[in-house]
């Protein structure tokens, strides 16, 4: 029978994972302390956690919850990066592994589906939500913001020809 201390993290593991869309599994094998706060720092910017759990309890939820082949994921030390967006959890895997030459992405669970490491590398270079959001904004004021300016080019030009007709007959008048 297991440990009080193990049901509670596995509650607390199952609840985290469910409750989570994307969960990243990352390296954590030659992590120092600081490592471990900067990419707690990393996730936390962005909406999410970063959680250390036994492998054999987060192999345990993971197969509860109705995943298989995560055995390939779950190998040595690994920290999963638990939120909402999987891309922004992607991202922060990526540029923490490149900036510190370590904590490579070893796949994890994103809309309910079992991802590799090469899966996650993709998604660490998709635009951000707010960048698609930005761009999706742009795409549909474009067409606005050409009418309003063909809209101003024909009130000044307007505006001029009616000022050279003032002064037209200012002239015309002295």
């Amino acid at each position: 029978m297991p440990s009080i201390l193990n049901q509670l993290i596995y509650k607390e593991t199952r609840n985290v994972f469910e409750s989570s869309t994307a969960v990243i599994f990352i390296d954590y094998q030659s992590f120092v302390q600081a490592d471990a706060v900067a990419i707690r720092d990393e996730a936390t910017k962005v909406g999410g956690t970063a959680r250390v759990v036994k492998n054999s309890i987060s192999s345990i939820v993971l197969k509860d919850l109705g995943y298989e082949a995560t055995e390939a994921i779950l190998k040595g030390q690994v920290v999963a990066l638990c939120g909402e967006d999987a891309v922004a959890l992607a991202k922060v895997a990526a540029d923490f592994a490149k900036k510190n030459k370590k904590g490579e992405a070893l796949g994890g669970i994103v809309d309910g589906a079992v991802i590799s490491a090469a899966d996650v590398a993709t998604l660490s270079k998709l635009p951000s939500k707010d960048q698609l959001v930005g761009m999706f904004v742009n795409v549909v004021a474009a067409p606005l913001r050409g009418f309003v300016t063909v809209l101003n080019g024909n009130i000044k030009g307007l505006a001029v020809a009616l000022n050279a007709i003032k002064e037209k007959k200012e002239k015309e008048a002295a």
